[in-house]
């Protein structure tokens, strides 16, 4: 879920410590057609007396909601590849049901029943959507499920997504990771450290601006950037316990606000209007048509505004307005920082219980820096091999968002023999498949990617879940 990668970032360091379970977590389906198995399920509580604290079979234990990465897990290993669970806030309706498929080939039976408008897992996250709403943002279109999300997502990834526009931020972000590394020494807190230093990559990747919410120093950011840092992690860290809370559900029913949701509201309307400030000055310079820096001109916002620009110049009636620019970059500023952060901190919480992986990844990046005279911008991809499987294992391991792909369903389907009736939501519980690493099931050899065991295997069915998740 993609409001949990916080709580993932705390979590670390005692889920990575956990023993994980050799056999296969991917059990037989039961007879044919029938409703999924399951969690029991309860008006307003959901499965949470039963999911909320699972027995592992090792003789451990998770809090479901905090240890999220074993406890989807379970849930499989127990019910099977197709099963349902109840959290209320989450999932739909007066149990909060949710349907879990960790099967990827049986996943694209979800994605086929979606109809032309895609649901995501940002529908997921109500309490954003009422605060848009009651605000009348334009950042709201982009949580609906609607012509207004598909036109703005469409025009949001022509900057990002190309390789011709990637080459022109990834050297705003190889910079700005230098400067920020340095102030890793002055943090106590490898997570907070991490959280502040995604706040700088990605303002340099979308503005092309330094913020130095990564420096701890007085004085070392203005006082609006670090407000900016203390409103989106306030918001960040209260949005997934707003979703599940239920007096919180119960008054926004009515109209009311709890007072979680008051907090929140606070918090999101600080991060946004900052983050909408900082992208309308961008405009007005570039429409006075100011100088601005190397790094601005490579920025994303920058490269939208060009190809959105010349698309409208063109008379092409799907370029985005200077309102929906500024919503989505604004938004990503915002979200952002978890998913950077997140995998980031699992990077240091892995590499801590590996130390001869940690020596053998700084012996690479220490020969790199040497050979290049102190610069890596130019030899990642072909030169630090065992960086980037390092970086990809994490991924596998402990992903960034534990459900990658959120859907819901038009049409009555069956997965992998079961009954999945039309309005319901499916979400490809995927860490099953990533954590499971059987030794007769070895990973194909990448481009310079090193075969060694730690970092060499993978299930079978892995790179399927990529595809899937790339195709939604």
């Amino acid at each position: 879920m993609p409001t949990a990668c916080r709580i993932l970032s705390r979590r670390a360091t005692a889920v990575v410590s956990r023993t994980r379970h050799k056999s296969s977590m991917i059990a037989p389906a039961s007879s044919p057609s029938a409703p999924p198995p399951g969690f029991p399920r309860l008006p307003l509580l959901g499965s949470l007396p039963w999911f909320s604290n699972l027995s592992l079979p090792d003789g451990s234990s998770v809090q479901s909601l905090d240890e999220q990465h074993e406890s989807w897990a379970e849930g499989t290993r127990r019910h099977g590849p197709v099963w349902r669970v109840g959290i209320p806030g989450l999932g739909k309706g007066i149990s909060g049901d949710l349907t879990l498929c960790a099967d990827p080939r049986e996943f694209v039976k979800v994605l086929q029943a979606e109809g032309k408008y895609p649901y995501g897992a940002i529908q997921l996250q109500w309490p954003f959507i009422v605060w848009a709403t009651k605000h009348g943002r334009t950042v709201g279109k982009l949580f609906t499920r609607s012509e207004d999300w598909r036109h703005i997502r469409h025009g949001m990834q022509k900057s990002i997504l190309p390789p011709a526009a990637a080459a022109g931020y990834a050297a705003i972000i190889g910079t700005t990771g230098r400067e920020v590394v340095l102030n890793a020494p002055l943090w106590d807190d490898a997570g907070s450290f991490m959280s502040r230093a995604s706040f700088d990559l990605f303002a340099g990747l979308a503005l092309g601006r330094r913020i130095r919410a990564s420096d701890p120093r007085p004085g070392a950011s203005l006082p609006e950037d670090e407000r900016f840092c203390v409103d989106t992690i306030e918001a960040l860290d209260l949005l997934p316990d707003v979703i599940q809370d239920l007096p919180s559900i119960a008054m926004s029913s009515l109209g009311l606000e709890s007072p979680m949701m008051k907090r929140y509201f606070r918090a999101v309307s600080g991060a946004l209007d900052y983050a909408e400030a900082q992208v309308r000055e961008m405009l007005a310079r570039l429409d006075a048509a100011e100088p601005l820096s190397t790094a601005e001109e490579a920025s994303y916002l920058a490269s939208t505004v060009r190809t959105q620009r010349a698309a409208a110049a063109a008379g092409a009636a799907d370029a985005l307005t200077d309102d929906e620019i500024v919503a989505s970059v604004s938004v990503a500023l915002v979200a952002s920082v978890d998913t950077t952060s997140s995998i980031a901190t699992w990077v240091l919480a892995h590499l801590a219980r590996e130390p001869e992986v940690q020596q053998r990844l700084r012996e690479e990046v220490a020969a790199a820096l040497q050979q290049h005279a102190g610069s890596l911008a130019a030899v990642i991809e072909e030169e630090l091999p065992y960086l980037k499987a390092v970086v990809r294992e994490t991924h596998r391991l402990t992903p960034a968002l534990v459900i990658s792909s959120v859907k819901e369903v038009d049409a009555d389907i069956d997965l992998a023999g079961h009954r999945i009736p039309a309005g319901s939501l499916v979400a490809l519980e995927n860490h099953s498949l990533q954590a499971e690493a059987a030794s007769d099931h070895p990973r194909p050899r990448r481009r310079g990617c090193p075969s060694e065991p730690e970092l060499a295997r993978d299930h079978p069915r892995a790179v399927d879940t990529l595809v899937v998740v790339a195709a939604a």
